[in-house]
């Protein structure tokens, strides 16, 4: 059954700007939550990348249970526009926000306490020179998106997925190593969705 709960004062960013998968929506705590734009939609026209500005990105979260939305700012360090669009993830049951920073460095942030934006922490911080060496073309390694999938428990190893990459990258944080795994982009990582449990109950009267 469709519900209408209110409108929103944000857009998601179009489909024509951003790269399928990247910023679907994410689920946490019970809330769905996606990037978008601050400021109402414009014509296709005159919208476009250049066109956006850091104090335009908002995330929307609706949560299920009330049927109300709020707005979380990205972090403060989300100072710079980058050709390479942010996005945000869920990483070991915490929101996060990733982004390109001046094309050298991929930074996560993690929002320790869901909702305060004054929470947001820097995660990591990968240098671009720590991925080069799996590729022959670094230019393009700098213009890819980049994508978090996990974070194992011990937090030393991150799962990510690029673009430009036909297998998901294994990245040890602890000496910034980063590997090639043996799955292949088969299952299309961009579109891999969260799987959340429920427990269904019918009662006979």
């Amino acid at each position: 059954m469709w519900r209408t709960i209110q409108s929103f004062p944000a857009v998601p960013l179009p489909f024509r700007y951003s790269n399928p998968g990247v910023n679907d929506v994410v689920y946490l705590n019970g809330s769905l939550n996606w990037l978008a734009l601050r400021d109402s939609f414009r014509s296709i026209g005159v919208y476009g990348w250049k066109n956006v500005n850091v104090k335009e990105f908002v995330i929307i979260s609706l949560d299920l249970g009330t049927e109300t939305y709020r707005q979380l700012m990205p972090p403060c360090g989300f100072d710079e526009m980058s050709p390479v669009e942010p996005s945000i993830c869920v990483l070991r049951d915490c929101l996060c926000f990733s982004n390109d920073y001046k094309r050298t460095d991929f930074v996560i942030w993690k929002m320790e306490v869901f909702g305060v934006e004054e929470s947001w922490t820097q995660l990591f911080r990968i240098s671009y020179q720590n991925l080069q060496s799996m590729h022959l073309d670094f230019v393009d390694l700098q213009y890819s998106q980049w994508l978090p999938l996990h974070l194992s428990d011990h937090g030393d190893t991150l799962i990510l997925a690029n673009k430009q990459e036909r297998q998901a990258i294994l990245y040890n944080l602890r000496d910034n190593r980063a590997v090639r795994t043996r799955i292949t982009d088969d299952i299309q990582w961009f579109s891999a969705k969260v799987h959340v449990e429920s427990l269904v109950s019918d009662i006979l009267k």
